[in-house]
This record gives structure tokens, sequence and C-alpha cells, in this order.
């Protein structure tokens, strides 16, 4: 019998020896660079420092071939190869996330199956997805997988089906998903794949009560279709002993917008034997709302069934599942619904240098003036009376120039045609005036009639037809159309349309954009419009403007785990990147604004609450009477969903607290630093007034109507202890 021949497994240090024979079997790759280790000399010139090749070298010295691996991380190589060497068990004693996906790569790259079943197994138990940092270095890994490894397909499903159970479970805070979407540096395509799987309208949820004799004890909540589900045990006790199992679900957000919400759902309860499978179970179709949250059976099984005779109890735990079908959902609401005016965002209608008019018919304007200026001063000297009439000459060409035959031009957009003087194109568009200037270069359509001549016909058809009516409107001096629109889209393609053709317009537009209150469901369009805005030269205070704007109004609005999870789901394909921006930023700010309108200064209701640097900030504004003189006293306050209240705290340092007044002027208070404990009435006061003070409208601080009051807090963001933490 022939006796077996090792090969050594050279990386960097590490050395492995293994049966040729296994190689042989286990790779065709290995094999080949085998076979042609006898076909070359020892003096080989291969790259020692390329990566993830290999470079194979035969000694002389006893019947050992070695086989050296570069741009391989050695602690894979030692996994990989060990295993196929026959050491039962290496693969598990890897705790590393990143060391099982460079294994994954030698495998794929030397076409290895071995150890694979032993990775996949170890994916299904290890290492436990315990906090958010191990869940995102597992999401890692099953993005990496899909991406690198589609072969392994299964692998990735059992690693992304424990991301969902994870996050379905953990995710029933605001602040653990903005933590995730902080430190997740992934494809934001997958991100979006696994809040959809939390959106989907259908799922199992298991429980193991741990401790059969506590069995009442409330176990953990999951998210199914942006509501809250858990399953609730009761035991009945007595002579006539029963184990009740129900099915509760919660709408978290329902007391912003009041009760009217419902859910149609199809539950199936289920006892699980531990041993067979087998499943005891009950069904129901159910309306939930907020008067009726729960469904089930009080007398799902007699205890005495329960605890033997089948193995529903295993160590002292029992299993329980729900199966979940949402049929239909009513008054499910994914923002708390506050806009600009609401937040205290009191742009006025910018005045414009162009106002809608052509920047060449400026001379035209002029040319006017002076006429009327000869008319008016016949004492004038001679010299001006000489360049009033060379004025007048030229306005006179001018018109007699506009009564010739007039060139125009037609602009498809879609349904509408848009038709152009020639000339006014020619003064406003840099495209335009180059394009008649190669007119050759074009085909030309002419249609005379009189004076009227048609020349040129242009298709946008990839632009809105509204955004290109505006413009060229706009281009003509009728502002009219620009003065109506409140869509981003729009705006984004009027912006693109005079970056393509050179249309000097921006100022127009961002005049527009300035003054209107638009709602949350516009913050992704407009957060693009902002990006497309920064690439304009002279356009970068009006782009950070508007992206500050953005974010204000998210984190206004998102502070809910279910607003968080519709915002995600509901902006998928080209919004899915700007949207996950906006709520990094809504996580990472250090720098911090918050702006507050107080409504009616006689009426003060709650405050609206905001998300900045992954904390809760509201603007607190309290009415109290001292010595029979009324104040108004602000004050900054900051929360957080920690579920360990006591050992939350977040310092700010460098606040500064304004008091806004109609002229742009303010009063003004500084805070050098304070930290926030996790009381709840822990407050940070910023200034105290006299009510009457705040009234007097020559203040300046109350509005035309005596109404609204504007407040503006900026601070820095210190240091923070357990926030966004499960």
């Amino acid at each position: 019998m022939a006796e077996s021949r090792p090969v050594l497994i050279k990386c960097e240090d590490i050395y492995v020896a293994i049966d040729l024979d296994i190689l042989r079997d286990e790779s065709e790759v290995i094999n080949s660079m085998l076979e042609d280790l006898c076909h070359r000399s020892d003096d080989t010139s291969d790259d020692d420092n390329a990566p993830c090749e290999t470079r194979s070298t035969k000694l002389t010295k006893g019947e050992v071939d070695i086989l050296e691996l570069f741009g391989f991380d050695k602690e894979a190589v030692k996994l990989v190869f060990g295993d196929l060497a026959g050491f039962e068990g290496i693969v598990n004693i890897c705790d590393d996330f990143d060391i099982y996906f460079k294994m994954l790569e030698i495998c794929a790259h030397f076409d290895i199956h071995g150890p694979i079943h032993e990775i996949k197994q170890k994916f299904k138990t290890y290492p436990t997805l315990s906090c958010v940092d191990s869940f995102i270095e597992a999401f890692k890994m099953a993005e990496k997988i899909d991406a690198f490894f589609p072969n392994l397909g299964e692998t990735k499903d059992i690693l992304f089906k424990r991301c969902v159970a994870y996050a379905r479970s953990n995710f029933l805070s605001w602040e653990v998903i903005l933590e995730f979407i902080r430190k997740n540096e992934t494809n934001n395509e997958f991100t979006w794949k696994l809040f959809q799987e939390l959106n989907k309208q259908e799922a199992i949820i298991r429980r193991k009560v741990e401790d059969i004799e506590n069995v009442e004890k409330e176990g953990p909540s999951y998210i199914i279709g942006n509501l809250e589900w858990k399953i609730l045990c009761k035991r009945r006790g007595g002579s006539n002993d029963y184990l009740g199992l129900f099915v509760q679900v919660d709408n978290p957000s329902c007391d912003n917008y009041g009760d009217d919400w419902s859910c149609l759902a199809d539950v199936e309860l289920n006892l699980v034997d531990q041993v067979t499978g087998y499943k005891w179970h009950h069904s129901f179709l159910h309306r939930f709302c907020q008067n009726d949250r729960s469904v089930g059976k009080t007398t799902f099984k007699e205890w005495s069934q329960v605890t033997s005779g089948y193995n529903y109890v295993k160590d002292g735990t029992l299993l329980v599942e729900a199966e979940i079908k949402i049929k239909s959902t009513n008054g499910l609401k994914t923002s708390f619904g506050n806009t600009f005016s609401t937040i205290g965002w009191f742009d006025k209608s910018p005045e414009s240098k162009s106002n809608g008019k052509d920047p060449a018919t400026e001379e035209d304007d002029i040319c006017k003036e002076g006429e009327v200026e000869e008319n008016d001063d016949s004492n004038e000297s001679d010299q001006e009376s000489e360049a009033n009439s060379d004025g007048s000459s030229s306005c006179a060409e001018k018109e007699e120039q506009s009564e010739a035959d007039k060139t125009y031009v037609l602009l498809h957009c879609k349904d509408i045609p848009i038709v152009l003087e020639k000339s006014l194109l020619v003064r406003q568009s840099g495209f335009f005036k180059k394009k008649f200037e190669e007119e050759s270069n074009s085909e030309k359509q002419v249609l005379k009639k009189e004076d009227f001549s048609l020349t040129q016909s242009f298709h946008l058809s990839n632009y809105d037809s509204t955004a290109t009516k505006a413009l060229f409107d706009l281009m003509q001096g009728f502002p009219q159309v620009l003065n109506s629109i409140q869509k981003f889209e729009t705006f984004n393609d009027m912006i693109d349309i005079c970056k393509t053709y050179e249309i000097d317009r921006f100022e127009d537009i961002t005049n527009r954009i300035r003054v209107i209150d638009f709602p949350f469901e516009e913050v992704v369009e407009a957060y693009k419009v902002s990006k497309l805005l920064e690439t304009i030269d002279g356009f970068d205070s009006q782009a950070d403007e508007l992206k500050e704007k953005c974010v204000a109004i998210a984190g206004s609005n998102l502070a809910s785990w279910q607003y968080l999870v519709s915002f995600i789901v509901n902006n998928k394909g080209d919004n899915i990147d700007p949207a996950i921006e906006i709520l990094k930023l809504l996580g990472n700010e250090d720098k911090c604004m918050i702006r507050h309108v107080v409504p009616d200064i006689e009426n003060i209701d709650d405050e609206e609450q905001f998300i900045k640097s992954n904390a809760l900030w509201n603007i607190d504004v309290l009415k109290t009477t001292l010595k029979s003189k009324d104040y108004l006293t602000v004050s900054l306050m900051c929360t957080a969903e920690d579920p360990d209240p006591d050992e939350w705290s977040c310092k700010v340092k460098n606040v500064e607290a304004k008091l806004l007044k109609n002229d742009g002027t303010c009063l003004t208070e500084h805070v050098e630093e304070h930290t926030f404990h996790h009381e709840y009435d822990d407050k940070l006061e910023l200034f105290s007034m006299l009510k009457s003070e705040v009234l007097d409208k020559k203040n300046g601080f109350i509005d035309e109507q005596g109404k609204k009051i504007q407040i503006e807090v900026k601070f820095e963001r210190d240091k923070a202890k357990k926030v966004g933490y499960l």
C-alpha cells in the first residue's frame, strides 16, 4: 500500500500539515496547483506580495511539498485547512464574525466545501446577538455573503433571519434604531430589506417560558406590521386548572392621535411539543383596536395535560408560539404631522434681485427711464441731452427690430408644448446659445405665418412638465407657476434643467424654496434638492439651510420606532440613501439647534419633541405666578427611552438660548454646561421674564396677532451614558 504524502500549507508563520490525497479530493483548484508543482522550477518568479495569490515550492530535502498562500488571513487558513486535516471542532473555537468571512473567502477561492457545513451550523447559534454591536456584525456578514458568495444563499438566509428575529424584539425603541443606523456601514438597500421584513404583515413569534411555575410573567414584545405584539400566558388555577394563551397588540403611538385605529388579523396560537414538534393549537379571526387589544382562550389546555403526558414542558420550560397574518389596518399614521411653521421656521418671502425678469431686458428698462428723464427735465446740459437722444435711438431700433420677423423655438415636454422666442433662449441659456451657433448640426422645422416663424424643436421628455413650464414662464417674466409649486421633485427638475441648459435662475428657485411650509412627507425629496444645490457654485449656504430644515423636520416627526420603520420602508429605491443619511445626521449631531414656536401664548399646550444627537429634546415654556406677577419660564429638557433610566445621563455645553424678535434681533442667554439625569423633571432653565414684557408689541417678541413667540436654542452635546442600547 502506497504511503500517504503530506503537504505543508504555509501562511506567514502558520503551518498546517495535511494529506495530499485529501487536498486532491477536496479541491480541484489545489489539485491543479499540485500538478503544476511537478513542472515548475525552484527559482519561481512569483510576486510574494500579490494579494489572494498562491506560490508552490518543492523542497529537495525530504518528500514534502509546501503550498504557500499570500493575501489570506493566517487564522482563517489555520481553521480551514485544520478542519480538512481532521481536527474535529476546530471551526467552533472561532468567536469572530470577520474570521468566519475570511474562511469563506478561502473556501470560495479554492472551491473547498468541507468546512462550510460547520460554518453554517455555527451561524445558527453563535455569536449570540445580545447587543447592537453584535447584531451589526451579523448583519454586515449576511450582506457580505449576499454580495460576494451568491452560491451561499442558505448561509446568508440563516444569518439574515437571525438578524430579523433580533430586530423584531429589540427595535421597539427609536434610539436603538438610530444607533443601528449610525453604526451600520452596510449597503442601504440591504438595510431596507431588514426593515421591510419588520413591516411585513405576517410572521411567527415564539416565546420560551423559562420557569413553568412563573408562567404569567410578562414576555417580550415583537414588531409585526408596524404594531407591537406579545404572547400572554395565564393560569386559571383551582380545581378546574387550565393554561390560557392570548395574543395582545399595542399601538404605542395611539396617544398622539387618539384611539381611532384597528387591525384585522388571523391568529393561530400554538403550544409546542419540544421533542416531536407537535402543536396543540386554536385559531382566531379578530379585529384589534384600542379598546379590544387581545384575543385568545382562557381554557387553552388543561394544566395536567400541559405538565404530563406530552413533552410540552422540557427542563422546566414551556414553548409557545403565535402565527399572525394581518389582513388590514386602519388609522396607523407615519409621523407626528409637524411642519416648519409648527416647529418655528419663520422664513419670510426674500427679495429676489431678478423678480422674475429677464436680465437681458434691463437695458430696455434703462432706455425707457432715459426717455422719461429727457421729457421731464428740459434744462439738462447738451451732453446729457445727447446721451438721452442716443439712448432713445437705441431703444427705437430695438422696438423696430422686435416688430420685424420673429423666430421661435418649440420645446416638447411630455404632453405640453412650450413656445419661446429664440432670442430669449440665446440671452438666458448658455446651452442654447451654443446650439444655435451650430445650427447646421440641428434639424429645422420652419413654419411661417406673416411675421411669425417656428424653427427647431427640442424634446425635454425626461423632466416634469410643471417644472419645465414654471422655468420657461419665469424666463419670460411670469413667476406665477413657480410661486405655486409645493413639490420638491418639481424643484429638483427645475434645478437640473438650469444646470443642463446653463440657465441662471437658481436664485429665484431657492427663494421660493425658502418660504415653503412643506410636510414631513416631502423631507427626502427636499434633502435631495439640498444635495443638488451643493453642486452649484455660490449656493452652499442655501444647501446647508435646506439640509438643516430637513433634519429638523425629521427630528420632530420620528420620535417613535413605528414612524422610523415606516420612514425607512416607504423610501425605497433612489430614496433610501438620502433617507438613511438624514437618520445618520439625527444620530451623529454633536452641535444641535432647536427652534420652537409657541402658537398661542395664552394657551400653552404640550411642546413638540425633537430627536437630536440620538436623544429626545424639547423646549418647555411654563407660566408661573410670583408675588401677583405672571412670568414665562423657558427651559431645555432631555429624555431617553433607556430601559434602565437610573444609568442614563447626557451632558451639554455652550448652550445659547434666544427669544427671537420680529426685526431679527433677540434676547440671548448663555449656559456654560449642564448634565441631564434620569429624572423626568430635570430641566435646564434658560430664561425667565415678565409675561407683560413678552406681550408688549413694542418689545417685538410677539407676532402681529399677539399670539406667537419663537424660541431658538443651540448647544453642543458633550457626553452621554447608555443612550441607544437595549
